[in-house]
């Protein structure tokens, strides 16, 4: 479950990342990637986001929800992060170097850099920041994706070691998608508790929280990214209805927002054209999906998800819910292309309504059965989905109940499997194995699908073990095939990352999968309260 994004169509596609062994980071200057070209950046300012929905929590470490993540991006740093081009960046590390086994990764730390409450962050931090993320304790969902790591250690106050059980070709993009480096102090004095309150390293500071209303951030006067963060303040404002926001932005009451509903693009070009806002579209490397739970009645066998996926027609939910702004895809979106196999080589996704109804007679279903899914209305293009796919599935003798369900509800049942099946938003992150192994392996932390498939797991293994790119596309080409083959999860299409803003807003950057970390970079043109 993730974001969405708005009008320049970005042909730069995700870049691959090598992660090969015996490698060393440049320390290119920190908050460079949201630069732009300009004189005199101001700083001061209020700038106010419209966002659909209120966080759920200020702990990026058990955060599933794209609202809690949008605000936590700004509090918080990690070793490195990505940019806009997917490439890893220093960030609290300002180099690293890799062991020629691909075991030992060496972090240098920043140095004088502290938490927002004054403390200075050390590599003991660090290390605990591994340790509590990798806590059965904490039973974190991003937990799977440090399977790899075998033990962490402080070399000296700036250095951080950390040695791997075997090679990870992912840990690098891990590392910057889900750790956050946290005071172990202030987390104690909470019991652990930072639903409500942060101290991080990041730009911005949690001022004021007013549930379901707005969520305000303040300046950061101690970052360590000389003149920044640039706004004074940064609010964010909780706007449910999408054309109640849309107005906010036209009148000025806001001056960034996030748009998921296509439906409304037509509308925002419009406003762009005339220069009341500027709009801008990327491509998503999200995608749109149809779970199951594998561990539910039909849904556990194999048989039955597949006559799903040669039900449904993929194009025709595109059309529908997606207003054909996007494309079909398979696990791995377009925007991974470097990656991504064609979605001509699935046979399933060419429907067949007769090989569907052969598929359920061979499960034991030849009349078909009932089931709901569960849909959530803030995000209107899965409650879309839902629909359609329920009114497909009508052909097959099949009937589907589309549940709708309220936004923290929905988190809380997808959290504890509780569920039959779901609409949802996924995400591709920025290499295959962040895709697919949480997810997919047995026991994964994001599995909540519940799925377990020996040959996968084999694979997936084999993935984040092997280094060397044409081993590993081969690899990922045949779990893919695999994967649609076993259907835990439907993927249907990947859509556009869409945002409006005010002309005076200035230096924005966007980075795909964390698209508010580089407001502390953008900065007013003119005066603004």
């Amino acid at each position: 479950m993730t974001n969405k994004r708005w009008l320049v169509a970005a042909a730069a596609l995700l870049l691959p990342l090598s992660l090969t062994a015996c490698g060393s980071t440049s320390s290119a200057t920190p908050g460079s990637t949201a630069l732009a070209a300009t004189s005199r950046p101001n700083i001061g300012g209020t700038l106010t986001i419209g966002i659909k929905g209120d966080a759920l929590t200020m702990d990026p470490m058990l955060t599933t929800d794209e609202y809690s993540k949008s605000v936590e991006s700004l509090l918080y740093n990690s070793l490195v992060k990505l940019g806009p081009q997917q490439q890893v960046e220093p960030d609290l590390a300002t180099t690293w170097s890799v062991a020629p086994n691909g075991l030992v990764y060496t972090f240098h730390l920043r140095p004088k850099v502290s938490f927002q409450q004054g403390s200075p962050m050390t590599a003991s931090d660090v290390v605990y920041s591994f340790h509590r993320i990798m806590s059965p304790q904490l039973a974190s969902p991003w937990s799977s994706f440090f399977g790899s790591v075998k033990n962490v250690q402080a070399l000296n106050s700036s250095t951080v070691q950390v040695t791997l059980s075997q090679p990870d070709a992912a840990f690098l993009p891990v590392v910057a998608s889900f750790l956050v480096i946290m005071n172990p102090t202030f987390v104690a004095q909470h019991n652990g508790d930072l639903q409500r309150v942060e101290d991080g390293t990041g730009p911005y500071m949690l001022q004021k929280w007013i549930p379901n209303e707005s969520i305000t951030l303040v300046r950061n006067p101690h970052y360590f990214v000389p003149g920044e963060p640039r706004f004074q303040k940064i609010v964010f404002q909780i706007i449910p209805s999408t054309t109640a926001r849309i107005a906010a932005l036209q009148s000025g009451q806001i001056q960034f927002a996030e748009f998921s509903d296509p439906k409304h693009f037509a509308q925002l070009e419009a406003m762009a054209s005339s220069h009341t806002i500027v709009a801008k579209r990327y491509l998503s490397s999200d995608y749109n999906m149809f779970g199951f739970n594998t561990q539910w009645g039909p849904f556990r066998h194999q048989k039955v998800r597949l006559a799903f996926s040669y039900a449904i027609n993929r194009s025709a939910i595109l059309a529908s819910a997606g207003f054909n702004q996007g494309q079909v895809t398979g696990i791995l979106t377009p925007a991974l292309s470097r990656w991504a196999i064609p979605t001509s080589d699935y046979p399933s996704y060419t429907q067949n309504i007769a090989k569907a109804k052969l598929l359920l007679k061979e499960a034991g279903y030849p009349h078909g059965f009932s089931f709901n899914i569960m849909s959530p209305p803030t995000l209107p293009m899965d409650e879309a989905s839902a629909v359609v796919i329920a009114n497909q599935l009508q052909a097959i003798g099949v009937t589907a109940h589309v549940v709708p369900t309220e936004w923290g509800t929905y988190v809380n049942n997808w959290v504890k499997r509780n569920f039959e099946s779901f609409t949802g938003l996924n995400s591709d992150w920025t290499d295959p194995d962040l895709a697919m192994y949480a997810a997919l392996h047995t026991g994964g932390s994001t599995n909540a699908f519940q799925f377990s498939n020996q040959q996968v797991d084999q694979l997936l293994q084999e993935g984040q073990a092997t280094q060397n790119f044409a081993q590993r596309f081969q690899i990922y080409s045949q779990l893919q095939k695999l994967v649609v083959e076993q259907s835990p999860m439907l993927f249907t299409f990947a859509g556009y990352d869409l945002f409006g803003m005010s002309p005076t807003v200035k230096g924005y950057v966007h980075v795909a999968g964390d698209p508010f970390r580089t407001l502390d970079a953008a900065w007013y043109a003119k005066s603004h309260s």
